[in-house]
């Protein structure tokens, strides 16, 4: 064992006749087991786990008829590449007392036979992708003493004759699929002493009669759908050391028994609906380690959880706890985390914290906490996360925070924090986020936090800060958000802010005394989203340049003392946003009257004359556009008509993306101008919504146009729905979704439609990537690291629409042409919610019954989820489903209409019916293009089309949430990239 040798298993083996154990394991054997092997007369030991053998478990290993048996008692053939089912055949290993078979590729269902061999002791047929409800036959093996079968394909109910096995010790059904209650019969197994059915479906209540478990160490029910009280009978357990129930729908109280449990040393219960008070009785559990009791509606004090020294880390955030702190936490020396936010915890910061050199982390956020900073916590020289925010906390900040070299984030706002801001902090040359708003903190901004190279964000936010700006703040390159507002500063914005290339969250610097012009160089902020520098006493004009910022959402320079014209560039931001600056005119305000000044009598001027000429060319234009007209053919109408639609009364240049990511004003005229009048030379993709063009405008500029034809251009303008649904959609911001910049619309070409103006994705679409371009050829072959990249960003930009997005949006037209790869190839999520748009916009076009005709339907050939055939009702399930199709084709290369699956079968089922195959025939899943494969590429494209297997289950109750998906795919991310790092 453990030789690293290599090739077959020599079949010559089968003639030692006398030779008792057979060991090859921890080698890198391959090729297929030999049969013969098992009937050697005197072999009890076949150990040959953790090699690359392959092919099937041979059925005939234990004898090749009923008449023979195998003298065989271990056969221990885990960690290989065995693939097919599990033979019948085994049951004739009478004398069988383990069955290794885990970390293979075996699927199918658990063979009944197996209930026949009565000496089995331990049968370990984990990390397989079996399949199926257990059978009835399996608890006839009274004798066994491990059952693991975690990490497969499992269902069904875990049957009462569960009770049979009274000599089971370790019970392991976790990451499968059962279902239904767990049955009172497994208080029977006296002698269990590990269970662990983690991330299963189980409901119903905690069978009372696990309290006859005495000798019961662990126990792991998390991620499951457990409702009720937990059963007082648990105490009883006294022998039990971990108890997770997390991630369930547990209600009431904590039982009184539990303070019996005094070997218990982690103790988790978060995210139930528990309540009441901890039990008093486990003050004397004083073998605990990690505690977790967070996001619960628990109350009373924490003392109770607090007799023990041994703590590593404690959780009880989100709940209703008062009282103090305990001083007891300061018993635990090798304590790392303590989360405490959001209760009702009141007094001061107990000093015996200080005495926790371990401390990594300590959040008391949201509480009623008073007093100061306690010296002590300068021990604490591991902290690296300080949370205190939304507390009565006062006194000053103490200087020794500067010296914990390992802090990255301080967080004190909302408290009544007073003084100055230690320089010292910018020691702390690790800190990412600094956080001193809403605090009563005097005196300037120390120009030695420019020292801060790390630092993300800087809140100093509503103080009673004075002085300047100190051009140092120049020097924080990482900024990503910086909020100075509500405080005494004053004196000129420093240029130099400019230099902050990395601000996009947040620059505020409103309410201060500000005085000078607004530097023009901040216009070259090029990912800034909200800008605030209102109520100051800023002058002059303001600078053109801002009006460039495409990043800008958010714009407020109201209150100050500005003065001139608005350029008609500005007017994409409302009135608000330079109210109560008396010399300010223009768009969006009020015209520039001519009592204003000399020089605005003067521009007033000159405007007249601009007006005058421009009327007259205007006029010259359409005399020479009439003209042309005539001379052309009747098919040309339509186009010239979109492209010189550019008087007022004709062209309608429709901005209905109130807070979208980059608002601008496009010009109907200019895109036409840019796409020589939608000429199919600039075509880039087209489907059922309609056709995109690329578009490079004069200003240097590349958008992605998409023209909507089929909709009345006029309903456009006046339909409601459709405005509301476009600004819904233009607001929408995630790093994995296509951002909607504007909408623009001809009033005159009653059939001309409208377009959509999207940020451009220079490498395309997926489906360009994966099956050809419009010109029918593919770009280079997509590398699974690129694809499982791509798979990962999808999943993201649909969770984000389905679960944190407000309104939650459905997509209804997932596919890979959708999929759109920027410069990074970092995946992008386009058209969403634009089915709903048309759909509602055709709807009002066609009649209430467009659906008939299918006119109003939504979703691509292929694409969509079986029932929509019958609801025509897209779901967050369907676009789950629509998901998965993509999933499989980023695997297989191919089309989901490919010829590939004939008339009778579609992807899903063919995928399927590969997964289920034997190896050869599986491989012919993966795309071609991609092998020869490593074995973590084949590996990660397995579980990926299991996803994706998911994704696509007939029952829309049985797909995993957006969310789901998301988090499964990180895992296979993770272990994938954690196979590259190890090879």
């Amino acid at each position: 064992m453990n030789n690293r040798l290599t090739g077959r298993v020599p079949r010559t083996l089968a003639a030692l006749s006398r030779v008792h154990t057979i060991d090859l394991s921890g080698n890198m054997l391959s090729g297929a087991l030999p049969a013969e092997l098992g009937r050697l007369p005197q072999l009890t030991f076949l150990v040959l786990s953790d090699n690359q053998l392959t092919g099937s478990v041979p059925g005939d290993l234990c004898g090749g008829d009923e008449a023979e048996s195998s003298s065989i008692e271990h056969l221990m053939l885990s960690m290989n590449n065995f693939t097919g089912e599990i033979p019948e055949g085994l049951s004739r290993c009478r004398a069988l007392t383990q069955l290794g078979l885990a970390n293979n590729s075996l699927s199918g269902v658990i063979p009944a036979a197996l209930g026949e061999l009565g000496n089995l002791t331990d049968l370990v047929l984990n990390n397989n992708s079996l399949s199926g409800e257990l059978p009835p036959e399996l608890f006839n093996l009274t004798e066994l003493q491990t059952l693991a079968l975690y990490h497969n394909k499992l269902s069904g109910r875990l049957p009462d004759a569960i009770g049979r096995l009274v000599n089971l010790e370790e019970l392991y059904l976790y990451e499968n699929q059962f279902t239904g209650e767990i049955p009172e019969s497994i208080g029977d197994c006296a002698s269990l002493q590990m269970i662990d059915f983690f991330g299963n479906r189980f409901n119903g209540s905690i069978p009372a009669s696990m309290g006859n478990l005495s000798q019961l160490i662990f126990l792991d029910f998390r991620q499951n759908e457990l409702s009720g009280v937990i059963a007082p009978e648990l105490g009883e357990c006294q022998q039990l050391k971990i108890l997770d129930l997390a991630d369930n729908a547990l209600s009431g109280s904590i039982p009184e028994t539990f303070g019996k449990l005094r070997s218990l040393e982690q103790f988790m219960l978060y995210n139930n609906s528990l309540s009441g008070a901890i039990p008093d009785g486990m003050f004397e559990c004083r073998n605990i380690t990690r505690v977790n009791i967070a996001h619960n509606r628990l109350s009373g004090s924490l003392l109770p959880l607090c007799g023990t020294a041994r703590l590593l880390s404690f959780d009880a955030t989100n709940n209703s706890f008062d009282g103090a702190i305990p001083a007891q936490f300061g018993r635990s020396s090798g304590l790392q985390r303590v989360r405490l936010g959001s209760n009702m915890l009141s007094g001061p910061i107990p000093p015996s914290l200080g005495g926790i050199t371990a401390l990594t982390l300590l959040d008391v956020s949201s509480n009623a906490l008073t007093g100061g900073f306690p010296a002590t916590l300068a021990q604490c020289t591991n902290l690296s996360l300080v949370v205190l925010s939304h507390n009565r906390l006062s006194g000053a900040i103490p200087d020794w925070l500067g010296s914990l070299p390992q802090l990255g984030e301080l967080t004190l706002s909302n408290n009544e924090f007073t003084g100055a801001i230690p320089v010292q902090l910018s020691n702390c040359s690790n800190l990412l986020k600094l956080s001193l708003d809403n605090n009563q903190i005097n005196g300037t901004v120390p120009p030695e936090l420019g020292s801060l190279a790390s630092l993300n964000v800087l809140n100093l936010a509503h103080n009673q800060l004075s002085g300047q700006i100190p051009t140092t703040v120049a020097k924080l390159s990482s900024l990503y958000e910086l909020n100075l507002s509500q405080n005494y500063l004053s004196g000129p914005i420093p240029p130099d802010i400019s230099k902050l290339q990395e601000l996009q969250s947040l620059l505020d610097l409103s309410s201060n005394n500000f005085s000078g012009h607004i530097p023009a160089s901040l216009g070259s902020l090029s990912k800034l989203e909200d800008l605030n520098l209102s109520h100051n006493a800023l002058v002059g004009a303001v600078p053109s340049q801002l009006a460039g910022m495409s990043s800008l959402v958010q714009l407020d320079l109201s209150s100050n003392q500005l003065e001139g014209r608005l350029g008609i560039e500005f007017g994409r931001w409302p009135q608000a946003a330079f109210a109560n600056n008396a010399g300010l005119c223009g768009s969006p305000l009020r015209g520039c009257s001519s009592r204003n000044s000399r020089s605005a009598f003067h521009a007033a001027s000159v405007a007249l004359v601009t007006a005058v000429v421009t009327l007259l060319i205007v006029l010259v234009i359409i005399v020479l556009a009439l003209m042309a007209v005539r001379r052309q053919a009747p098919g040309s109408e339509e186009m010239n008509c979109s492209a010189f639609s550019s008087s007022s009364s004709g062209s309608a240049n429709r901005q209905l993306v109130i807070k979208g990511s980059a608002r601008r004003e496009f010009r109907w005229e200019a895109i036409m101008e840019a796409t020589a009048n939608l000429s199919d030379q600039f075509a880039i993709g087209s489907g059922g919504s309609g056709t995109v063009y690329r578009a490079e405008l004069s200003t240097g500029e590349t958008v992605a146009v998409k023209r909507i034809a089929d909709m009345d251009s006029g309903m456009l303008l006046h339909d409601k729905s459709f405005t509301r649904e476009v600004k819904t959609l233009g607001r929408v911001r995630h790093r994995h979704l296509v951002k909607l910049l504007g909408f623009v619309t001809s009033r005159e070409c009653g059939g001309g439609g409208g377009m959509l103006v999207y940020e451009y994705m220079e490498n395309g679409s997926l489906y360009d990537w994966l099956h050809g371009g419009s010109d029918g050829r593919k770009k280079q072959t997509l590398s699974w690291d690129a694809r499982l990249k791509v798979a990962a960003g999808l999943a993201q930009g649909v969770e984000y629409l389905h679960h944190d997005c407000v309104p939650r949006i459905v997509h209804r037209d997932i596919k890979s042409s959708n999929v759109l790869l920027d410069g990074d190839m970092e995946a992008h999520l386009g058209d969403f919610g634009l089915a709903k748009a048309v759909r509602e916009n055709r709807q009002a076009a066609f009649g209430k019954d467009c659906t008939e005709s299918g006119s109003c339907f939504a979703g691509s050939y292929g694409y969509i989820a079986p029932e929509c055939a019958y609801s025509l009702k897209a779901t967050e399930r369907s676009d789950v489903y629509s998901m998965g199709i993509v999933l499989m084709e980023l695997v297989t290369g191919l089309l989901p209409t490919d010829k590939t699956f004939g008339g009778d079968m579609d992807m899903v089922r063919w995928v399927q019916s590969r997964m289920d195959a034997p190896l050869p025939a599986r491989e012919q899943v993966f795309d071609p293009a991609l092998k020869p494969l490593a074995p973590r590429e084949e590996s990660s494209m397995t579980e990926v089309l299991e996803v994706a297997l998911r994704c696509t289950r007939a029952a829309p109750g049985e797909r995993p949430t957006a969310r789901q998906v998301s988090d499964l795919l990180l895992h296979v991310s993770l272990d994938y990239y954690r196979a590259c790092e190890k090879r």
